[in-house]
Formats: C-alpha cells, sequence, structure tokens
C-alpha cells in the first residue's frame, strides 16, 4: 500500500466508530423498550443523529476509491468534482451528525432540571444549532455560483478562502465548551437528590461521560484549517476521522446512562444465580419418619440390625450378638416459605427442624 495513500486508514477507522456507536445506540433502545418505557424525543433526535453519520460515511467510502486519501497531484482530474461535491455532502451530515447528537443529550437533561437550569440547557440547545446550522449552510453558499463550491473550474467568485475555517473553528469550538458544560451540568442537579452517595456518583458519571465528546471536538477544532489548503484530498484526513469520531463518542456518551439499567439488571440476575445455587447445595428434601441405627461393635464385620421404636426418640440400649445396638429415631420436616426481596422476586428459604 501506498505510505502516502490513507483511504485505508479513514475507511478502517470511520467503520468502526460507527459500528461501536450502533451497538450503543441499539442497546440503549432496547433497554428501554424492554422495560416497556416510551422513546422520547430524545431518543429520536439521537438515531437520526447516527442515521446522519451512517451517510457521511458511506459518502467518504464512495470517494476513497476515487482519491480522496490521495495527494491531489495522484487524483485523475475528472475526478474532483465528485470528490468535491461529496466533499460538501461529507461536511453537511457529519455537521448534522454531531450537532443533533449533542441535541440529544441536552433534551435528556431537560427532563431533570427546573427553572433557570432548564432555560439555560434550552440556549445551548438553540445557540449550538444555530451555529453549527449556519457552518453546514455556509459549506454551500461561500461562492456563486453554488456549483462552484464543489467545482473551482466553474466561473464565479468565492468568500476568503480563510473565511469559511474560521467561522467552522468558532463553531467548533463553542460546541466542544458546551459539550463540557453539559458532562458537568448533572453534577449540580443530582447531588441535591435524595440519594445516597454511592449512587449519585454513579448516576453523575454516567451522565458526564460528554466529557470525551468534548476532548473530540476540541481536537476536531485544531484540524478544521485544512479545509484551506490546495492538497485537500490528503490533509482532509484527520478532519474526517476527528468528525467521525465527535459524532460516535457523543452517541455513546448519551447512551451510558440508559445502559446502567442493564447493567444493574445483570447485577441482579448474577445475585440471584448465586444465591439459587447456594440454596440447592444446601436446601434438604422433606425425609420421611424413619430410624437410624448407631451400631459399636468389637468384633468383625456382621449384618446391620435395626430396632423400631415409635414412643420414645430414643430406644434403650440392648445387646445383639456381642454387640452393643442404640436405635435413634430422627425426623426431619422441611417448611419453604417465600419472602418477596426488593426486586418483586420471591426468594425460598428452607426453615429445618429435628422433632
Amino acid at each position: 500500500m501506498d505510505e502516502d495513500d490513507q483511504g485505508s486508514k479513514i475507511l478502517a477507522t470511520t467503520w468502526a466508530l460507527t459500528g461501536l456507536s450502533a451497538v450503543f445506540l441499539a442497546v440503549r433502545l432496547f433497554c428501554k423498550l424492554r422495560t416497556k418505557r416510551r422513546l422520547w424525543w430524545d431518543d429520536y433526535v439521537l438515531v437520526l443523529s447516527w442515521v446522519m453519520l451512517l451517510a457521511s460515511i458511506v459518502l467518504v467510502t464512495a470517494s476513497v476509491p476515487k482519491g480522496l486519501g490521495k495527494h491531489v497531484y495522484a487524483v485523475p482530474f475528472e475526478n474532483f468534482a465528485f470528490l468535491g461535491i461529496t466533499g460538501n455532502f461529507t461536511g453537511t451530515f457529519s455537521i448534522l451528525a454531531a450537532m443533533w447528537s449533542k441535541t440529544s443529550f441536552a433534551v435528556t437533561l431537560l427532563r431533570l432540571v427546573q427553572g433557570r437550569t432548564k432555560a439555560f440547557v434550552w440556549f445551548i440547545i438553540a445557540t449550538v444549532n444555530i451555529l453549527m446550522g449556519l457552518n453546514a449552510i455556509f459549506l454551500w453558499v461561500r461562492c456563486s455560483p453554488v456549483q462552484k463550491t464543489w467545482n473551482p473550474y466553474v466561473p464565479g467568485t468565492c468568500w476568503d478562502p480563510q473565511v469559511y475555517p474560521i467561522f467552522g473553528m468558532f463553531a467548533a469550538g463553542y460546541s466542544a465548551a458546551m459539550d463540557f458544560v453539559l458532562a458537568l451540568l448533572p453534577w449540580t442537579v443530582i447531588w441535591n437528590l435524595q440519594m445516597k452517595r454511592r449512587e449519585k456518583v454513579g448516576v453523575a458519571l454516567a451522565m458526564s461521560m460528554g466529557i470525551f465528546a468534548g476532548a473530540t471536538a476540541v481536537v476536531k477544532t485544531t484540524v478544521i484549517p485544512t479545509l484551506a489548503s490546495p492538497d485537500f484530498t490528503y490533509v482532509s484526513a484527520p478532519l474526517i476521522l476527528w468528525g467521525a469520531a465527535e459524532s460516535a463518542v457523543t452517541i455513546m456518551a448519551a447512551s451510558i446512562p440508559v445502559l446502567r439499567t442493564l447493567f444493574r439488571d445483570l447485577q441482579t440476575l448474577s445475585r440471584r444465580l448465586y444465591v439459587s445455587e447456594s440454596k440447592n447445595d444446601t436446601q434438604i428434601s422433606k425425609i420421611s419418619p424413619k430410624q437410624n441405627t448407631v451400631v459399636i461393635s468389637g468384633g468383625g464385620p456382621s449384618p446391620l440390625t435395626t430396632t423400631t421404636t415409635n414412643s420414645s426418640d430414643r430406644a434403650p440400649l440392648r445387646e445383639a450378638g456381642g454387640r452393643i445396638i442404640q436405635s435413634t429415631e430422627i425426623m426431619v420436616a422441611v417448611e419453604f416459605r417465600k419472602d418477596d426481596d426488593s426486586d418483586g422476586h420471591g426468594v425460598d428459604e428452607a426453615r429445618v427442624e429435628h422433632v
């Protein structure tokens, strides 16, 4: 493989991120539907975000054979128009994926906050969507006619090459900052709830995974200036990778709080299996009244004799062919009762009585 061809790396990384985020999203939806909870707006927006991520990666996959990932001088001239228009759509879908994944997490927080905090979350939703929405629109209107945005050989005029990257850095930087704000906001809400401290920390940490989305957004911001490079088919590879990473990580981070219910159910199931196995090992079956004979012998082996008695729990000692025989009657009764545990599942307990 040509060391200057980044096509394989682009495909492997982007599809791995898309697939991993799909697994997290699928488990999130499974957990909600399994517990008979209705899907809400945050779920639908997150699904739409993943669809946009998938659409962008499909276009990237179609662009790699045409020269994406190679230096511009190694790309056939007739492929530039195709790479230009697919690049515009890829950028648009990537921006929408990032924008809606962040919106989904913010919408989730709307169900937890009240008053001014709720108004602040709405402010974040509005500003992030406005800035990133404009970023997607400017990708298409920076040249006149619009065809010149994907085909530089069409006659027309365009903005200064630095204008769009600068605005893109501002929008991406603001989005990254809001990721950090949204990641820290749950701590201020959850810490005042009537919960055990350990549970508070667990829930808050689960809802703070957006900090990793913010980190990827920061890295993506630093590579946006490559949009102004003449060798865009090659130097745009890091932007494509980090753009996909930002959306994928945000989708996974938004799914983790819901996945806590699955982890909790698995822990509960594990405890029940352990209790069940312990019960099976120690459970004593009901034994019918019978006689147990203890033989104390000083001679050689001989047949065991049994004495039956119903009048006493201990029969008198007597001799039998030079052996002393003690006959003891033991009755074991096992009574099962069912106590309800906190999850509504009964646990059988055995009480053993010696009569």
